[in-house]
């Protein structure tokens, strides 16, 4: 008899208490659900993980499987339907107990409290490897709060949980099946590598500079040396933790001093943080189109614009340039994404969704319950007490790129043609006739 170790949003070896806990047995399994239905297309030609992800996952799997090796252990990776596989090894005897990072996402959730009903005998164990804080340290008097300000301000005495460190062995691999054609060859140099030690190696360089005193200040900008932290692919996969990221950001404070922009970079944990147990107290709710609110906004979908919008084609450069971007590197500043999803949501009149998919399938960060949660909130029908976030797309060109340095270099050009060349019914029509409906 051994332990299932189901590795998710974990993929480290440092500061993992899912893995310590799961090290505590004679015999470990160690395995890598790669879910079939994320690779395959839908009928808008977007899939769940594009090719910039699926290969910033690949490096980290590869990085997984080399530590492991290490400490005598293995990598298992299973390609399939995640519920379908572990009921097949739960099935096979072989396993007393289960071991997971806490998950918040619905499906995750649905999934793991279905088998833990399948298999009572078996002990299904959840640890807070992904968050800042404990689950039983995260109590709500009064449900769980409607405002990140409120969230806050409910956690503001409890503490971070502990860091914890590398197991320093495993126990003996139980070996299932290593498929090797899941297992990464060369890396895409135009984009950040994946995997646990290139994460490390980030985040001792960034504290190394003096970046963090002035985030404050760059922190919205499109580009340029060092004007986000970056730590958010490596945070996405699990390859570093939040609170690794922490323990080096007050380290820094102690040396250099503590400011602002300091404080900043503690207040973007936090909003990850918050939109981790926002998604696990509504559930399903974040992916609905009337999302938490239960107000169905004012939108549909309309293929010719959202074609438009995804291949950067729409009468504004800025927009067109964050598309653009992102098409290319998997990658996009947290302004650009604001920028781009208020062009959907309020320009184009198109379904918050619709965005919020193809930002799923693009972004080498994307995280379920920020990314659903972020593009719910500029919607107006998530967390947000203003009801939603409407920019002035040629004010914010004029503010963040005053002199077009970020719509030359993503080739942000104004189409010569109309928005609407057909109607909703896909009917041909005169420029400025019809919009959606």
């Amino acid at each position: 008899m051994s332990t299932l170790y189901w590795l998710n949003d974990d993929l480290r070896l440092q500061d993992n208490p899912a893995l310590n806990a799961a090290a505590q047995d004679d015999a470990l399994t160690i395995l890598f659900c790669l879910d079939e239905r994320r690779l395959k297309t839908d009928r808008f030609s977007n899939s769940q993980m594009g090719e910039h992800r699926w290969g910033f996952l690949r490096d980290s799997l590869q990085d997984l499987h080399i530590g492991l090796a290490k400490l005598g252990q293995q990598l298992n990776i299973l390609e399939g339907n995640p519920q379908l596989i572990v009921t097949s090894l739960l099935d096979s005897g072989r396993f007393h107990r289960i071991v997971r990072s806490r998950q918040h996402s619905s499906d995750k959730t649905v999934m793991w409290q279905s088998l833990r009903l399948a298999y009572p005998n078996i002990l299904f164990e959840e640890y807070d490897s992904t968050t800042l804080y404990l689950q039983d340290k995260v109590q709500f008097t009064n449900g769980f709060p409607a405002t990140f300000s409120a969230f806050r301000r409910a956690l503001d005495t409890v503490e971070f949980r502990p860091s914890s460190t590398q197991p320093a062995s495993l126990p003996a691999p139980t070996l299932i099946k290593l498929d090797s054609a899941m297992v990464p060859g060369a890396s895409n140099t135009q984009r950040p590598r994946g995997g646990e030690t290139a994460g490390a190696q980030h985040l001792y360089q960034y504290f190394s500079t003096n970046a963090a005193s002035t985030y404050k200040d760059t922190r919205n900008q499109f580009f340029g040396e060092q004007y986000a932290t970056g730590f958010s692919p490596w945070l996405a996969q699990g390859c570093v933790s939040p609170v690794q990221i922490f323990e080096l950001l007050r380290l820094y404070e102690s040396r250099r001093g503590a400011n602002e922009s300091t404080e900043w970079i503690l207040f973007e944990l936090m909003w990850r943080e918050f939109f981790r147990w926002h998604a696990g107290y509504h559930q399903a709710a974040l992916f609905e189109f009337s999302g938490i609110s239960g107000q169905r906004p004012l939108t549909s979908f309309y293929p010719e614009r959202f074609f438009k919008w995804r291949d950067g084609n729409t009468p504004w450069p800025i927009v067109n340039a964050c598309m653009n971007e992102l098409k290319q590197t998997g990658l996009l500043s947290n302004r650009g994404r604001q920028i781009a999803a208020s062009c959907l949501i309020n320009e184009l009149g198109l379904d918050w969704r619709c965005g919020a998919g193809y930002f799923e399938e693009q972004l080498i960060d994307y995280d379920a319950c920020s990314n659903w949660g972020n593009w719910q909130y500029i919607a107006g029908v998530g967390s947000d007490p203003r009801g939603g976030r409407h920019f002035n797309l040629d004010k914010q060109a004029e503010i963040w790129d005053g002199a077009g340095d970020y719509r030359r270099r993503w080739a942000g050009t104004t189409p010569t043609g109309p928005l609407d060349s057909r109607d909703y019914y896909d009917w041909p029509v005169a420029a400025g006739q019809v919009d959606a409906p």
